[in-house]
């Protein structure tokens, strides 16, 4: 059902780890389709910490997502601040929320 509403070309950029000088190693992006809902909400990171997301992004794909991955929307990187696992009976998708 949710996957009629993914009409948003969005890039997914995996941290790929630090590369061979101990720096980030360039990451490929891979393009998909995802259901971007733009609305500013408060939601906790990884510190505890209650920031403002700009938007929730709901991506169907087969490999976890993690806070060190890139969202690249148009020309904009995001970071994500909160995952959280899909709240449909299939389960197959994940809620990244962005900053």
């Amino acid at each position: 059902m949710l996957r009629a509403y993914m009409q948003d070309d969005i890039t997914v950029i995996f941290d790929e780890g630090p590369g061979d000088w101990g720096e980030p190693a360039p990451a490929e992006g891979i393009p998909m389709k995802a259901y971007v809902k733009w609305k500013s909400h408060l939601v906790r990171n990884l510190a505890s910490e209650q920031v403002v997301s700009r938007a929730t992004v709901y991506i169907i794909y087969k490999e976890t997502l993690t806070h060190k991955d890139r969202i690249k929307i148009g020309e904009i990187e995001y970071v994500i601040l909160d995952l959280t696992p899909g709240k449909d009976f299939s389960g197959n998708h994940q809620e990244a929320h962005i900053q």
